[in-house]
């Protein structure tokens, strides 16, 4: 059997990603801390209370990065996450795919992997991006071995299928507000200077800023009502 020979699989965080998060770390804390000690107004015992709880926010984090994985064995699915583990079944799983990472600055992945629920619901299958594996060839692989374990009585289910179209409409509507509010800005900032010109009668400056937002919302609650009617 195909899944005999593929599982188990495990994803983790590359050590040298880590080595990049400690010395993120390693500058960011004094930085933040120096202040806080340095200001005589604050009473001493705030200050320790408020740098041991920031010291302990800090080391929950990177301890909990680093300990986030994603497991695929024969009996399904388990993803640590930041604050919670969760397995899923082979038959609990309605899908699995790949996504485009809405947040794609500072050296984030590029492209996230989900598996979905018979609810509908997703799990974001952790380390499982483009900067730790080759994700159309890992996603393959546990879909492979999801379809020979899933049972021979699992069916697709029409509801669940529904709730992952009307969530992909719902971030596709919230992708193309952002890109027009962006646009906005430049035909907002045009707008003023044109004016501003052409006859000195200078647009407020404020609604360079209005203008993308009621842009944004307009957009984004157009592509909510699409999604909605799906």
């Amino acid at each position: 059997m195909e899944a005999e020979r593929t599982l188990p699989r495990e994803y983790r965080v590359k050590p040298g990603r880590m080595t990049g998060v400690y010395i993120a770390v390693g500058v960011a804390v004094p930085a933040g801390i120096l202040p806080l000690l340095n200001d005589r107004s604050i009473p001493g015992g705030v200050k320790a209370l408020i740098g041991g709880l920031l010291l302990a926010f800090v080391v929950w984090i990177v301890v909990a990065a680093r300990n986030c994985s994603t497991t695929a064995d024969r009996t399904g699915l388990r993803v640590r996450g930041m604050v919670r583990t969760r397995g899923l079944a082979w038959s609990e799983v309605h899908d699995i795919r790949a996504a485009p990472n809405p947040s794609t600055g500072g050296g984030q992945p590029r492209v996230l992997s989900y598996a979905y629920g018979r609810d509908g619901r997703r799990v974001q299958l952790m380390y499982l991006d483009d900067t730790h594996v080759v994700v159309e060839q890992e996603i393959a692989v546990l879909r492979a071995a999801w379809e020979e374990l899933r049972g021979a009585d699992w069916t697709p289910d029409a509801a669940a299928e529904r709730m992952i179209g009307r969530r992909r409409a719902r971030e596709g509507s919230l992708f193309k507000a952002m890109y027009w509010a962006f646009g906005s800005v430049f035909v907002a900032l045009a707008l003023f200077v044109v004016l501003l010109v052409a006859d000195g009668a200078a647009m407020a400056p404020e609604w360079i800023l209005v203008v993308p937002v009621v842009t944004f919302f307009a957009v984004w609650a157009v592509g909510a009502v699409r999604a909605r009617r799906r």
